[in-house]
């Protein structure tokens, strides 16, 4: 081979080691590129459910079902506005539900309020310690379910429920008049008045009425299925 044939060949050899070697580096840039879009999209979603466990702890829940027509009342306005699926709710806020309408609300990873139609609820405190529910008119069914760390109230207006802190199913009702209906489905609830306490265990049902001095309330046998 002459001078010129090895010069072309050596020539060749170096643009294809450079070819190759190109090649190479842009399958590992491509590589890297893959890995590192793959670490920011498993980064994104660990933001996302390390956000929403802390939005449980800092006391946030979240409407978690919709059905019909059902708004939010913000405590630190008083605005009225349509509520939207997953919508935070801290402190102070109200939901309303109209006819034919429901609503839940996640208060944390043990507590669950389901408001029926034509229903106003408020959640008067949220912590991950203490949870109160004030309900102003209408059907609430409250869960408790294992391994919740909050001491539970639900209040009306002439009666103070306190649920026990274990797997425990209430329906709680205020009427047009104001009476109130206390039904435990499982488990067990302290309710208060200004007349006394009592507890109402599995399968009872506790009505109260009036207010103030006037408050009266019974215990009987729950109703077989709920009206």
């Amino acid at each position: 081979m002459g001078p010129f044939g090895m010069a072309h060949a050596l020539s060749t050899t170096r643009e294809f080691s450079f070819a190759r070697g190109g090649a190479m580096k842009n399958r590992l840039l491509l590589m890297v590129g893959v890995l590192i879009l793959g670490l920011c999209a498993t980064s994104v979603a660990q933001d996302q459910s390390t956000q929403e466990e802390s939005d449980v702890r800092s006391g946030v829940g979240r409407i978690s079902l919709i059905h019909g027509d059902v708004s939010t009342q913000r405590g630190d306005s008083g605005d009225w506005a349509t509520v939207v699926l997953n919508q935070p709710l801290v402190s102070s806020d109200k939901v309303s539900t109209g006819v034919n309408s429901r609503a839940e609300v996640q208060l944390d990873h043990g507590n669950i309020v389901r408001l029926g139609d034509n229903t106003v609820a408020g959640i008067a405190g949220l912590s991950r310690s203490q949870i109160q529910i004030q309900v102003d008119r209408g059907l609430v069914d409250y869960s408790v379910f294992k391994g919740s760390d909050a001491a539970v109230e639900i209040d009306t207006a002439n009666v103070a429920i306190r649920p026990d802190q274990r797997d425990g199913v209430y329906r709680i009702e205020v009427n047009s008049e104001g009476e109130t209906s206390v039904i435990v489905r499982k488990g067990s609830a302290q309710i208060s008045t200004p007349q006394g306490s009592t507890q109402v265990e599995q399968g009872q049902m506790a009505i109260v009425r009036g207010v103030g001095d006037d408050t009266q309330y019974r215990l009987e046998n729950a109703p077989s299925k709920d009206s």
